[in-house]
């Protein structure tokens, strides 16, 4: 081989090496960026709460999000073939999220605050290890089951241990309906798992939002007479809404796929933190020190779920015994 058709195949090597290090940097902003804008969620639908009832709001940013949707079905997937005996699962998969994970969210979040349900939804990798365990029969290592049993133990000293107030007039039921639309999107994420084999992420994220779109209009027509709600002055936070359940999921699904699993999935772990943070920002929520505490008890659980190597816990557990410990001093 010759000096030049070394140094040619040298220089696309590099060329190919940089991109990927480009591609890989991007997926790395994309997930940040999801996570963090899909974190205020929470916050906005909070706000919306105080104009419109539940089914009107979810109505319209669903109507929203699926005009959004439309143009991809009307010429990237016109051509796209569903199995008939996939559209149960189609059908299982919206029926969970959104329709009946929102209907549970949004009524969580008239009796709690979005600070508390951000952190109720970090247990989603928890729940997604134990359904992964009990329906898809995938291997759990014995160290995750003390992360499931904190991360259990947190979330219900969160809601006990919550002050009653205005933002949070009975904490412990909207925490444990915040829980109930954990375990809905789980299962909806394990019936997308099955389906993403033979179809796009985005074609799928696209159905739940048309489907749930038609559902929540079907919803609203029966409980309020109309087709549409009457539009107010939050209107830019539903658009915003709307814009951002597209948004999220494309950054989402570019880093997820330009990533592996194990790279992307700790992503998940900075919504209750973004959700938290634009709680007390722009709600003035708060979290007293047991809340804090719990918090923090879920965190450690989320991490100890994750791990592999059971000398990581023992490092965790020294660790946090001198903590202690330097804190009574």
């Amino acid at each position: 081989m010759s000096k030049l058709s070394v140094g040619l195949l040298y220089e696309m090597k590099r060329f190919l090496l940089n991109q990927c290090n480009k591609n890989e940097t991007f997926a790395y902003i994309s997930l940040i960026l999801a996570t963090t804008l899909y974190g205020t969620t929470l916050t906005a639908m909070k706000v919306c709460l105080n104009y419109y009832s539940e089914i009107e709001m979810i109505t319209l940013r669903m109507l929203i999000s699926s005009i959004l949707f439309l143009p991809f079905f009307c010429t990237v997937y016109k051509d796209l073939h569903v199995d008939k005996i996939d559209y149960k699962f189609l059908l299982l998969m919206t029926i969970c999220e959104p329709c009946l994970y929102f209907l549970f969210e949004t009524h969580a979040l008239r009796f709690t605050s979005s600070g508390q349900a951000g952190v109720v939804s970090s247990l989603e990798p928890i729940l997604i290890i134990i359904f992964a365990r009990i329906i898809l029969k995938e291997h759990m290592p014995k160290i995750a089951y003390i992360g499931v049993f904190m991360g259990i133990i947190g979330s219900i000293l969160l809601s006990v241990g919550s002050d009653v107030n205005e933002l949070a007039p009975n904490p412990i039921l909207g925490n444990s309906l915040e829980l109930c639309a954990e375990i809905l999107t789980v299962t909806s994420v394990i019936t997308t798992k099955y389906l993403m084999d033979k179809y796009p992420p985005f074609f799928l994220a696209g159905s739940q939002v048309i489907l749930g779109a038609v559902f929540f209009i079907c919803l609203n027509i029966y409980r309020h007479g109309n087709f549409i709600p009457v539009m107010n002055e939050s209107l830019p936070i539903l658009i915003y809404l709307g814009v951002l359940t597209v948004v999220s999921y494309a950054l989402y699904n570019y880093g997820f796929c330009t990533l592996s699993a194990s790279k992307a999935s700790p992503f998940l772990y900075t919504l209750p933190i973004s959700s938290i943070c634009f709680g007390c920002f722009f709600l003035g929520e708060t979290f007293n020190f047991m809340q804090i505490m719990a918090c923090l008890l879920i965190f450690v659980g989320i991490y100890i779920s994750q791990m592999k190597d059971k000398r990581k816990l023992v490092k965790l557990r020294n660790f946090l015994r001198s903590t202690s410990t330097s804190l009574k001093k």
